[in-house]
């Protein structure tokens, strides 16, 4: 019997694989300025009583079920179709041992960790099915062990920075102040976006303070994305709307480089480091963001520039990790913009180029 489910399993996926990578080649574009918008998960109340078939999960925030499905893929290098068929509601073997597998690893953590997410999916599979029993071959670079080896040797401690508040003040400065900032308070970027494949959509963000708007164009008609700064919504090419997410929200609010610059008072538990970036020491701000997110920000010494973002967004099992690459930094009048980034996540990446920055005067991002 399990074969047999496991053959029709098998030829569900083969059937919908390439309706799935289709659908999924513009989802990954829209998620370069929308953090994971696009499934289409109710915000807020308890997962039982949002979606169907939740029985190791139960008493979740529905909030955090696609967060934690996302977890589950990016620590095992698949996709939802390799658990779910067409009917998401139906049982299938693998099901069944993802539901073993969650409540071992929530029983580790709880009889051993206190609770803390220790151990989790990633901590064994590593982004594949099937977890590595044994150790890795020896390649031409391997050396035998030594007492002196940094194999197994504690992290050595981290070289403190300057002051957290002498790395804000040295990037508001390179901004321009208050000022740089007030002259792109109101601004239109349009860009090109293009996912790990080589799909790219024109995309577009009208912006006027903490409010914002995010246009994909796409041939199925437009998908939109607002923000205020308290609250996030989309709006589905179908016209269709719905509530952000809290991870979505998150993402929406640090994705943005100037959100961060007038907001980066706010972020709490600071403390600096130096480390290494791409053959350079970098100026390290790590802290926590609205009260939850742990975010790490890179800063050039000299220039003083935002090089990388990358934030930890928590689900039930672990964080799911977004890091953010900003480059090519040129002057809009007198504030450092930069017209390239790249937005990594562990199932793909999206290569951002910009097009143009103007100025607009926006109404508040209403729907």
């Amino acid at each position: 019997m399990i074969a047999k489910t496991k053959r029709k399993v098998n030829m569900y996926r083969t059937s919908i694989r390439t309706l799935l990578i289709s659908a999924a080649c513009m989802l990954a574009i829209t998620v370069a300025v929308t953090g994971a918008f696009g499934q289409n998960a109710p915000a807020g109340g308890r997962a039982e009583a949002a979606f169907k078939d939740i029985k190791v999960l139960q008493g979740t925030s529905a909030d955090q079920l696609i967060p934690t499905m996302q977890f589950f893929e990016g620590s095992l290098g698949v996709t939802c179709n390799y658990c779910h068929l067409p009917d998401r509601v139906a049982n299938t073997p693998i099901k069944e041992t993802a539901r073993q597998m969650i409540s071992m690893v929530k029983a580790i953590n709880r009889d051993n960790f206190k609770g803390a997410k220790t151990v989790t999916c990633n901590t064994c599979h590593r982004g594949a099915v099937e977890p590595a029993a044994n150790p890795t071959l020896a390649t031409a670079n391997y050396k035998p062990w030594t007492p002196d080896s940094p194999n197994g040797a504690p992290d050595l401690p981290p070289i403190p920075g300057p002051p957290a508040s002498q790395l804000i003040d040295n990037y508001m400065k390179a901004l321009g102040g208050d000022a740089g900032l007030a002259k792109l308070q109101s601004r239109v970027v349009k860009y090109t976006a293009t996912n790990s494949i080589g799909n790219t959509a024109n995309m577009e963000m009208v912006s006027k303070g903490d409010n914002s708007l995010s246009i994909t164009h796409a041939d199925g008609g437009d998908v939109i994305v607002g923000h205020t700064g308290n609250t996030a919504w989309q709006r589905a090419a179908n016209g269709a709307v719905r509530e952000a997410r809290e991870d979505e929200f998150d993402t929406l609010r640090l994705q943005d480089p100037l959100y961060l610059a007038r907001n980066l008072k706010s972020i709490s538990n600071l403390e600096t480091r130096r480390v290494r970036l791409d053959n350079q020491e970098v100026y390290q701000l790590r802290g926590t963001a609205f009260g939850r997110v742990p975010v790490r920000l890179f800063f050039h010494p000299k220039s003083g520039n935002l090089l990388r973002v990358v934030f930890l967004l928590p689900n039930v099992i672990g964080q799911n990790v977004v890091r953010i690459d900003y480059s090519d930094f040129r002057n809009v009048q007198g504030t450092p913009f930069p017209f390239s980034w790249i937005i990594a996540r562990p199932l793909g990446y999206q290569t951002v180029k910009v097009d143009s920055v103007g100025r607009h005067a926006v109404r508040k991002a209403d729907r």
